[in-house]
């Protein structure tokens, strides 16, 4: 655990260092002239409405997501937020009987960026982000995230393997990245990702029809209301396995529509007290889910 860490230096002030140390470094190679010719600009909207689910103990909820990014070359914005349409709260585990929290917001800055070594087919990737998770004061809601590792190109296939490390004040955690990509999903036929955190099937009919398969481990945390009833001040983590089939819907060139038909399974939610201290953990039952999204390229 990193408490101590925490506590010597101040949650805020180390998470705020190790920003912009990782800000620093990703800046310092996105200048590279790989990525001098990478000029992409996209924006997105999406929706996903996932249906009730009940909550161990008793209760239950519904969410409804709304959200927007922003990404340009190697450097991206998201906003995420999370509403909550909580059943019988006065049999929740949690709560005492109030509603828990009624929404929540996630907001994230992120890098991305990659590039070849020029030894064979050997190239390299690396990402950071800084984020916030909260549900009405954003003391102490910031985390920082990196990643890094190789890529091996064979033929069709491109192999990536590293590591993703995330710090927050409920603690210190890291976890393999493995991949192994096949094929072009932008060319008609048959395309692949196979690897965690995420595994994507990929059939492109035409430039208009593409359809997908695949599944993601997602998880976030946020932190709770300075008078929340389920943990003053506190934290909560959600996490879950996300399962779908979607159609990417091109009619333009630039603008891409998704539709998707979800299921949320091993869903789970964990309280945290201030110090980041584990309270209690709580399993949700499975839940279907719709989403869709709209892009366009500049």
């Amino acid at each position: 655990m990193s408490r101590p860490i925490f506590a010597a230096l101040g949650r805020t002030a180390c998470l705020v260092r190790l920003s912009a140390l990782l800000l620093g470094t990703a800046c310092c190679l996105a200048a590279s002239p790989s990525h001098a010719a990478d000029n992409d600009f996209d924006v997105s909207v999406t929706g996903r409405a996932v249906g009730e689910a009940d909550v161990d103990g008793g209760g239950s909820v519904s969410v409804t997501e709304t959200g927007a990014a922003i990404r340009y070359r190697w450097f991206g914005v998201e906003y995420l937020n999370r509403r909550y349409d909580w059943s019988d709260t006065s049999d929740l585990p949690f709560g005492k009987g109030d509603t828990p929290w009624e929404q929540l917001h996630l907001l994230r800055l992120r890098a991305d960026i990659s590039g070849q070594s020029g030894v064979g087919g050997l190239g390299w990737f690396a990402g950071t982000a800084v984020s916030a998770g909260w549900e009405e004061e954003m003391d102490d809601a910031w985390s920082v995230s990196g990643s890094a590792g190789l890529t091996w190109a064979l033929g069709d296939v491109r192999l990536r393997g590293g590591v993703a490390a995330w710090a927050h004040p409920i603690g210190v955690r890291a976890m393999p990245l493995a991949a192994a990509d096949w094929g072009n999903q932008h060319d008609p036929g048959f395309s692949a990702t196979v690897g965690i955190p995420e595994t994507m099937l990929r059939y492109r009919t035409s430039d208009i029809f593409s359809f997908r398969l695949g599944g993601r481990l997602e998880g976030t945390t946020y932190r709770l209301a300075d008078d929340s009833p389920v943990e003053r001040e506190g934290y909560m983590k959600t996490s879950s396995l996300t399962l779908g089939g979607y159609i990417d819907i091109t009619p333009l060139e630039d603008l891409t529509l998704t539709l998707g038909a979800e299921y949320l399974t091993r869903r789970e939610m964990g309280v945290y007290d201030k110090d980041g201290e584990e309270r209690d953990t709580h399993d949700l039952d499975d839940a279907p889910a719709l989403f869709l999204r709209l892009r366009y390229d500049f």
